[in-house]
C-alpha cells in the first residue's frame, strides 16, 4: 500500500483544524524558521543544516517540529516562563471570542522571538537540530552493528573519538556550541541524563537494523524517543520547572517520577513515531524491525493514544488555570495541525 494511502488511514483519526488557524500556524512557522536561520549555522564543518540542500530537509525537519513542540509546552505548562504563562492566563480569565483568541496567539507566537532570551531560542534550535541529525546518521550507520553506533554515541562526550569523519562533523560541531556556556544544572544533566539517553538510542537503533527481538513490544523505538525528549529537556527543563538541584536531581527525569507535562511530551513523541512506523511501515519493513511489522502496533494503537494525548492536554490546561473553553479549543486545533504537518512529511517523503 501507498505511504498516501496509509496516511489516509490516519487522517480518519485526526480532524482537520479549521483554515481561521492558519495566521497562528504562519506564525509559528515564521518565527522558527527566523530562529533557525539565525541560530543553526549554514555549514557546520561542511555540511549544510541550514540551507536548501538534500541532506538538510530530514534534519531540519524534525528540528522544527520538536522545536514547535517545545515552545508550545513553554506557552501551556503551569511553571513555563512568566512572560508567556501570563498572557495566556490573562485571556483564559476573560470572555474571550475565537477571533481575538487567533489575534492573540498570533501576535505572542510571533513575538516569541522578542519575549524569550536568545540564549535559550539558540539551545532549543541547536539541541533540536543535533537530534535531527542523530536521527539521519544513524539510519546511515546502524546496519554496521553497536561498535560503530556506540562510536556515535560517544560523539557528544569527552571520549570523542580524534579521527571525526566528515558524516560525523555536524554532531561535534553542534555539540560543542550548544554546550558553550551551558548552566551548572545543564553540564549535570548532560552527562547524568542525555549521555545515557543517546547511547541507548544508538544501540537500540542498532538492535532494530540487525531485528534482535524487544521484548518490550516496542520494536526498539522506546529508546530513541526517550532520547529525543530528554535532548528537549536539557534546554526547557529549567524553564518548566524541572531545574530542582538535588544530589539526586536526574531521578525526576527516569519514567515512574514523570509529572503529567513530562508524560504528555513522551505520549505526543511516541504518537508521532506510531503515525511514521504506519506510513511508513512498508519501507521500514526492508531494513528494520518496527512494532506495526512485529503487530503491536496498528491503526487502533494510533487512535487509543490520540485520544489519550488529546484527553491529556485538556486536563494539562485545567490544572494548569486555562480553563476557557475557546482558548482550549485552539490548543486542542493547534495540536491537530503539528499532527497533520508531521503526516504531510511522511506523506511526500521529507520525514522518510
Amino acid at each position: 500500500m501507498e505511504p498516501a494511502l496509509r496516511a489516509a488511514d490516519i487522517e480518519s483519526i485526526i480532524p482537520r483544524p479549521p483554515v481561521d488557524i492558519v495566521p497562528v500556524r504562519n506564525a509559528f512557522a515564521d518565527m522558527v524558521a527566523g530562529q533557525w536561520d539565525r541560530h543553526v549555522p549554514r555549514a557546520p564543518v561542511g555540511i549544510p543544516l541550514g540551507a536548501a540542500h538534500p541532506q538538510s530537509v530530514k534534519p531540519r525537519f524534525i528540528a522544527e517540529m520538536y522545536v514547535r513542540a517545545c515552545y508550545s509546552m513553554l506557552l501551556l505548562s503551569a511553571r513555563g516562563p512568566l512572560q508567556l504563562r501570563l498572557p495566556v492566563r490573562t485571556a483564559a480569565t476573560l470572555p474571550i471570542s475565537r477571533t481575538a483568541v487567533i489575534v492573540l496567539g498570533e501576535g505572542l507566537i510571533s513575538g516569541l522571538s522578542r519575549l524569550l532570551p536568545q540564549t535559550l531560542h539558540r539551545q532549543l534550535l541547536l539541541t533540536s537540530a543535533l537530534m535531527g541529525t542523530f536521527d539521519v546518521l544513524l539510519d546511515e550507520t546502524a546496519g554496521f552493528g553497536e561498535v560503530a553506533v556506540a562510536r556515535i554515541a560517544s560523539l557528544i562526550t569527552l571520549q570523542a573519538p580524534t579521527d571525526v569523519r566528515s558524516a560525523e562533523r555536524p554532531i561535534v560541531a553542534i555539540t560543542e556550541m550548544i554546550r558553550h556556556r551551558e548552566s551548572a544544572w545543564q553540564a549535570g544533566y548532560w552527562d547524568a541524563v542525555l549521555v545515557p539517553a543517546v547511547h541507548e538510542y544508538c544501540l537500540a537503533e542498532a538492535r532494530a537494523v540487525s531485528r534482535t527481538p524487544d521484548p518490550t513490544g516496542m520494536g526498539h523505538r522506546r529508546a530513541g524517543i526517550d532520547s529525543a525528549i530528554k535532548g528537549m529537556w536539557y534546554v526547557v527543563g529549567p524553564q518548566m520547572g524541572l531545574c530542582r538541584g538535588s544530589a539526586q536531581f536526574h531521578a525526576q527525569f527516569e519514567t515512574a517520577a514523570w509529572n503529567r507535562e513530562q508524560r504528555w511530551m513522551f505520549d505526543t513523541s511516541l504518537l508521532m513515531q506510531m503515525i511514521d512506523d504506519w506510513v511508513d511501515q512498508d519501507e521500514d519493513g526492508g531494513v528494520r524491525t518496527t512494532p506495526v511489522a512485529e503487530g503491536s502496533w496498528g491503526i487502533e494503537s494510533v487512535e487509543r493514544l490520540y485520544r489519550k494525548t488529546v484527553s491529556d492536554q485538556a486536563a494539562i490546561l485545567t490544572e494548569n488555570g486555562i480553563r476557557n473553553r475557546v482558548l482550549q479549543q485552539l490548543f486542542a486545533d493547534l495540536y491537530n495541525d503539528y499532527l497533520h504537518a508531521a503526516l504531510e512529511a511522511m506523506r511526500t517523503g521529507v520525514a522518510a
